[in-house]
């Protein structure tokens, strides 16, 4: 067979040192790569779970708005409708009064004196 010398038993030694080489730098490349991809999965996956539960609630709000009660909710508190039979009550502003009282009440106080109001301050407790 063949006789291998020294110099040819160093390059197949070194060439196989070589081609050792580049296959471990070839997985721990991968490894590299997989463990990106691991957690890039992780991250997906949260968001993927978030995407799924606003899909049920979208589509809960679809089945509400397609329904008779989303209706009748919006033509009764939206559109203030009434169904026949329903008395409608419309509340009324508050009378003028308590603003009006007010006024005369400043306008009493503003034609007191400097010397009156600083003793009202003074002396007084209430308004």
């Amino acid at each position: 067979m063949f006789k291998l010398d020294g110099l040819p038993k160093r390059v197949l030694s070194i060439g196989g040192l070589v081609v050792l080489l580049l296959i471990i730098i070839a997985f721990s490349r991968r490894v590299a790569e997989f463990t990106g991809l691991s957690s890039q999965l992780e991250r997906e996956s949260g968001r993927i779970t978030q995407l799924v539960s606003t899909q049920a609630y979208l589509q809960d709000q679809i089945v509400f708005a397609t329904s008779e009660a989303a209706v009748e909710q919006w033509a009764r508190e939206d559109s203030r409708l009434a169904q026949p039979g329903d008395f409608a009550v419309v509340p009324l502003p508050l009378d003028e009064a308590p603003a009006q009282v007010e006024a005369a009440e400043e306008l009493a106080q503003s034609q007191k004196s400097n010397w009156q109001t600083w003793i009202h301050w003074f002396f007084y407790d209430g308004p």
